[in-house]
């Protein structure tokens, strides 16, 4: 007989390990029935070894019902799936305009319209440690378009490569390279509408830069000095300090810059609580598409109104214009931007003129005064308020410094009495609660001598609460009408900030260390175009306070977001 015909050799040959395992398997069973005292395999031993096995089965039920097996080792946290980096979309407001139907007569004096007046965009970006600039673009939104506008590039774009890839380290010649950039778009859009800037990712991360858009006048009753930053888009805005009484424009815009539609819900809020507003829920917008709505249609003569704007779909930006006139004298034009809610808030920059005083006196308006406005998010709210300064904490008059804020109601601080200066705002509260701060001064490019009774102009600065600053963050300055740009940076512990100083022509100058004592508010005034700040693990919040020869105003400074950088998925069964 051959080989093949040898079955148990075939069945114990060790190149079949598949019958080897078999085989085995079969010897294990043999052993364990004559354990068991069976000869063979016999049909007695088949039923006595089932009958052992139900006993062993109900052995374990019953062992199984006292002591729970242990659940296998698994990790069910969310983790983030990686996804390619993207675009940063932000938004810069639009120019101050006055709704349809303003008088717009022949002289300028009694004009709605101004004669000088001018706007810009200025946009300012880091490279990586290769010396990659970050690709930015803007495109005008609008009002009813038919398509996403098409974009006009700021920056050059980068290779895909650049934006997906690893974080450099070097050049490609081994050095460490560090560039800068900054530009000016004079008047970037001839409507006033918002601009979407779009900013590309360098390494796998969001690139770093910024942009702010800025209007100034010294005529007409839009006169005055408006900077806004170039805010990330988000499906939640809170808009706290809009005023609606007699005198007051406050326009809503919210825009969305993505490139889905996008549908928004409103919900107002002043002194009295939550406001029952028609028309303000369900607004569609599509994609590069802006719309805007009188606050005063949705609150009307309030003294103190809070916005909060919600989005589903692609996200948005909300921001509201407001200017006031005292008669026919301008008192103030500014933009009211994205606030940040919480229990212990901060607002980088208010300024107390001397003259704050003698403008709440003399002026036909009420509350035209430096003063805080703050905003329940939800349930009553006891908050404290502690402002800032140089050399650290100020005393403030008792009804200033303690504050109950009612369910989803507004009210506002007269700061008039504080003594002058420049500081930051803190507020400690028990509940959510969103702040703004607004800043008065004299505006003497725009007074009106032939008004009856007060003929001195005044312009008007908001800013809002906001979020510490993280990493590297870029700050573009305003670039209109001679602007004299102060930084405020304050933090509730000792700290430090690295602090690059740019130039008009992108030039990085010699980077500096600030320092900062817990609860003060430092300024930061040095001759540069832009700034690049580096604040390490440290938490500070930084805000910008702008004089100018056609006013005043402020800016809130913003870390791009994070973006693009993954989807928390979840595992489990």
């Amino acid at each position: 007989m051959t080989d093949k015909e040898k079955p148990n050799d075939v069945e114990h040959s060790e190149t079949n390990s598949a019958d080897s395992a078999i085989t085995q398997r079969a010897r294990r069973r043999e052993a364990a029935l004559r354990r068991l005292g069976a000869t063979g395999p016999s049909k007695r031993g088949a039923i006595g070894l089932g009958i052992g096995a139900v006993v062993a089965v109900a052995a374990i039920t019953t062992v199984g019902s006292l002591w729970a097996a242990p659940s296998p080792d698994m990790d069910t946290a969310a983790r983030a799936a990686d996804l390619p980096a993207t675009d940063t979309l932000s938004v810069c407001p639009g120019i101050p305009k006055l709704p349809k139907g303003s008088d717009d007569g022949a002289d300028l004096e009694f004009s709605a319209e101004s004669s000088d007046a001018v706007s810009a965009l200025t946009v300012t970006a880091a490279s990586d440690l290769a010396g990659n600039i970050p690709g930015i673009t803007y495109y005008a939104t609008k009002a009813d378009p038919d398509k996403q506008p098409s974009a006009t590039e700021i920056t050059d774009a980068l290779d895909e490569e650049i934006q997906q890839g690893p974080p450099a380290t070097a050049a490609e010649d081994g050095t460490v390279t560090k560039r800068a950039d900054y530009d000016v778009v004079s008047e970037p859009d001839k409507h006033g509408y918002p601009i979407a800037l779009s900013t590309q990712p360098v390494g796998g991360t969001p690139g770093v830069g910024a942009g702010t858009v800025q209007y100034a006048a010294t005529d007409g009753d839009l006169a005055g000095m408006a900077t806004a930053a170039c805010t990330p888009a988000a499906h939640e805005h809170w808009l706290p300090g809009a005023t609606t009484t007699t005198g007051t424009t406050a326009v809503l815009t919210v825009t969305n810059p993505s490139s889905t539609n996008s549908t928004v819900n409103l919900d107002v809020f002043d002194q009295d609580g939550p406001v029952d507003s028609s028309g303000a829920s369900g607004i569609v917008l599509a994609p590069g598409q802006t719309r805007s709505m009188l606050v005063a249609g949705l609150a009307p003569r309030q003294e103190s109104v809070a916005v909060q704007v919600s989005s589903s779909g692609g996200p948005v930006t909300a921001d509201i214009q407001q200017n006031r006139l005292d008669g026919i004298v301008p008192a103030g034009v500014d933009t009211l931007q994205s606030a940040t809610p919480g229990t212990d808030l901060v607002i980088p920059g208010v300024e107390i003129s001397d003259e704050a005083q003698d403008i709440a006196d003399s002026s036909g308006l009420d509350d035209q005064t430096p003063a805080l406005h703050v905003a329940s998010t939800g349930s009553g709210a006891s908050a404290t308020i502690t402002l800032r300064g140089p050399d650290g904490p100020i005393e403030l008059p008792s009804e200033a410094s303690a504050i109950d804020v009612a369910p989803g109601a507004t009210t506002t601080i007269d700061l008039a009495d504080v003594k002058p200066g420049t500081y930051a705002v803190e507020i400690e509260s028990d509940a959510n609660v969103v702040a703004s701060a607004t800043t008065v001064a004299h505006n003497t490019a725009a007074d009106n001598e032939d008004a009856t009774g007060n003929t001195s102009a005044v312009d008007a600065a908001y800013m809002p609460s906001t979020k510490p600053i993280r990493g590297e963050t870029m700050v573009a300055l305003p670039a209109l009408a001679d602007p004299e740009a102060k930084l405020v940076l304050t933090s509730a512990q000792d700290a430090e900030v690295s602090i690059t100083p740019v130039d008009s022509k992108g030039k990085r100058g010699e980077p500096f260390t600030q320092e900062l004592a817990a609860d003060t508010a430092v300024t930061v005034d040095k001759d540069a175009d832009s700034y690049l700040l580096e604040t390490g693990s440290n938490d500070v919040h930084a805000g910008v306070m702008i004089d100018s020869s056609a006013g005043i105003s402020t800016l809130p400074v913003n870390t791009v977001s994070e973006t693009g950088s993954g989807l928390p998925v979840r595992v489990g069964y």
